[in-house]
């Protein structure tokens, strides 16, 4: 999945990192617009309470699960967002717009 998201010239990753404690202080340094988190089912748990921290701290920030073992993709906001797994990289391009509360016309722009 990196190497995919590397390839694209308007994505910036700022990972990897772990699963550990320092990475909500790490993200709200950096201030992503958008913090995936890819797991397999052993990091399941870590993965879970990392996303609900995150999200403690970074309310408006969007989180993507990916859930390697299981190949299944879960978007997670404090907002309600229109997602779909089949094209992960326009949701990672859209989440930070429609988090603002932009239009699909507005994000067209």
């Amino acid at each position: 999945m990196e190497k995919i998201l590397r390839a694209e010239a308007d994505v910036e990753l700022i990972g990897p990192w772990g699963l550990g404690e320092d990475v909500c202080q790490w993200i709200t340094e950096a201030s992503p617009d958008v913090v995936l988190i890819a797991d397999d089912d052993s990091q399941s748990e870590a993965a879970a309470s990392l996303t609900s921290a995150i999200l403690e701290k970074n309310p408006n920030l969007p989180i993507i699960r990916a859930k390697l073992a299981e190949n299944v993709v879960r978007v997670h906001s404090t907002h309600i967002l229109p997602a779909s797994g089949a094209d992960l990289l326009e949701t990672i391009r859209n989440l930070p717009a429609i988090s603002a509360g932009k239009s699909s016309d507005e994000r067209s722009k």
